[in-house]
């Protein structure tokens, strides 16, 4: 009987994939168990089906249900279960745990999916944290915003993806983007607690550590879009830094891991510097995943690691599949930025940007008649390209050259963009 390993929800950043083209390498069933199989995008539903994955529906939220439908799926067969998609990485470990199979322990995954969690452990360590406030109404936030100082930032506890997550400059902008948080129930089906966290803003670079069992493996630069937002619109691995930056960048990563208690897997950790010279680091959140927007794709071409395949070996208790040889000595991907609304009407130009210099990817992501309102997250990107260099910012410059290329054209719709 070929063994079974179940991924619960399916991201749309190609993580998904990529896990299950490995899992079936080494000849093991895939199944993704998703609440509603319906809502998936339609490249998703292509891609699995050229995988030779199933799409089964499940209550994804809850771990009983997940138990359920596995062993119903699966029975003695049944080899693992996990989440690429950080709103499930949770409820995957608590229905692996059950199920007495491998994966992470549930108490530290629930702590890295909030960020007052993140916060809270991050307290034990001296300086890691910026300084921030947890709020639960809007006298609370205006309360921290003029304790701490403006700009600050004021961001939801559970979401990801910079959704919500906002620079404000005075009391105005924290009035309405807290009034946002707390007035919303739900996004994308997923409950909203109602907590506001309120922190300094950081004016320094970012930089996000690919991790595995707790320790640092390489770093990734993060370009974002024009403040108040925080769209991220490039990243470059490695970054390029001094030895004493890179230091500080990986021990504050390293640092956060274990006041969280995450030893198992991977994670993903972003570190934000105070001050431009880069001499004092604070850690931003911990991610108890691969990194989303396809940088375990970046960390594979300039290093021959593949942090997916690593990820599904240790559910499966596989040996750590050995690195390849790298394709080249750094990778690169840029996103193309949506208008505030439209109706995508044309795409054009993919296969010159596909012949572009040391491009390897090139990925739309939305279908010609589609209806889009920005607002203000990693989701108001319709495509991306990926690039390798001999170094970050040549592959940069690639990514770019080759993103340019593509031309969408959009009609006008009636209504406002949804930017809060």
């Amino acid at each position: 009987m070929r063994k079974t390993v179940c991924l619960v929800e399916s991201p749309r950043t190609g993580a998904g994939q990529d896990a299950a083209r490995s899992l079936a390498n080494w000849g093991y069933r895939t199944v993704i168990l998703v609440d509603r199989p319906e809502k998936l995008d339609q490249f998703l539903l292509d891609d699995y089906r050229e995988i030779g994955t199933s799409i089964v529906g499940c209550d994804t939220s809850s771990a009983a249900a997940i138990v359920e439908a596995a062993s119903g799926i699966a029975g003695d067969g049944l080899a693992g279960v996990t989440s690429v998609y950080e709103y499930f990485v949770a409820v995957a470990a608590e229905a692996a745990e059950a199920l007495n199979l491998p994966g992470p322990v549930p108490a530290a995954v629930h702590r890295c999916r909030s960020k007052a969690g993140i916060r809270s452990a991050g307290d034990s360590v001296p300086g890691l944290n910026p300084r921030y406030e947890l709020v639960h109404d809007v006298s609370g936030a205006l309360s921290a915003a003029e304790k701490m100082g403006y700009p600050v930032v004021v961001k939801p506890v559970g979401l990801t993806g910079s959704v919500f997550v906002r620079r404000c400059d005075d009391a105005a902008e924290v009035t309405r983007i807290s009034e946002h948080i707390l007035g919303t129930a739900s996004y994308l089906g997923v409950a909203m607690d109602p907590t506001v966290v309120v922190e300094e803003y950081l004016a320094g670079p970012e930089y996000s550590v690919e991790a595995f069992d707790g320790r640092g493996l390489g770093i990734t630069a993060k370009t974002s879009g024009p403040l108040p937002y925080f769209v991220e619109l490039a990243h470059q691995f490695p970054a390029t830094l001094e030895p004493g930056v890179a230091d500080l960048v990986v021990e504050t990563a390293e640092r956060g891991l274990r006041a969280v208690g995450l030893d198992w897997g991977p994670a993903h950790v972003e570190v934000k510097f105070a001050d431009r010279e880069q001499r004092i680091p604070r850690l931003i959140e911990v991610n108890p995943r691969v990194g989303g927007d396809r940088v375990p794709e970046l960390v594979r071409l300039a290093t021959g690691i593949d942090l997916t395949a690593r990820h599904m070996a240790a559910v499966v208790g596989r040996p750590r599949p050995e690195p390849a040889a790298a394709a080249a000595p750094a990778a690169a991907i840029r996103f193309v930025a949506m208008p505030d609304t439209g109706k995508l009407a044309s795409i054009d130009g993919i296969e010159d940007a596909r012949c572009g210099a040391g491009v390897t990817e090139v990925h739309i992501k939305n279908q010609i008649g589609d209806v889009y309102r920005s607002h203000g997250s990693n989701r108001d990107r319709i495509a991306h390209v990926i690039a390798t260099g001999p170094n970050a910012e040549d592959a940069l410059k690639n990514a770019t050259s080759a993103a340019d290329e593509l031309r969408f054209g959009w009609e006008s719709i009636e209504g406002d963009a949804e930017y809060v």
